[in-house]
């Protein structure tokens, strides 16, 4: 009898063992506090879905944890030199990167009309999504780190 229950046993917990090496650990999306961005500089590019509406260079220069100047331009003219388009205040919530001009200035392209969400994160790297499934809007921003 105590050999049947000690092979029971046996069996339970080789069981247990596989079934918990068989579970997959879902990797947690990457997150950004405002902290991180504070005083740094980026720049990269903005790629639409659509072709129609081009890609642009763009250039972010995060001055405290709430301002940051956005400058871009076209990516078709690689003679074109950034211009400071707009002082910008930003908030960044968890994965969400959000934008908004100060005063009456509009962005062109218009980043401050989106939600960003962060979809990749390296020390030197950022690659955000915007209007995911929308095949006429959707928008990636790749920043890479120069200071």
């Amino acid at each position: 009898m105590n050999r049947r229950i000690f092979s029971f046993c046996g069996l339970l917990l080789g069981l247990l063992f596989l079934a918990s090496s068989c579970k997959k650990d879902t990797p947690l999306p990457p997150q950004l506090s405002e902290g991180e961005l504070r005083q740094t500089v980026w720049n990269g590019t903005l790629e639409y879905k659509n072709a129609k509406r081009g890609s642009y260079s763009v250039y972010l220069n995060f001055l405290s944890d709430s301002e940051v100047e956005v400058s871009a331009y076209d990516s078709k003219d690689p003679t074109a030199s950034y211009i400071v388009q707009a002082d910008c205040f930003y908030t960044i919530t968890d994965r969400i990167f959000t934008l908004k001009t100060q005063g009456d200035r509009e962005l062109h392209p218009s980043m401050d009309q989106n939600a960003w969400y962060l979809i990749r994160k390296e020390p030197s790297l950022l690659v955000f999504q915007a209007n995911a499934g929308n095949p006429d809007r959707e928008a990636t921003l790749t920043l890479r780190k120069k200071l």
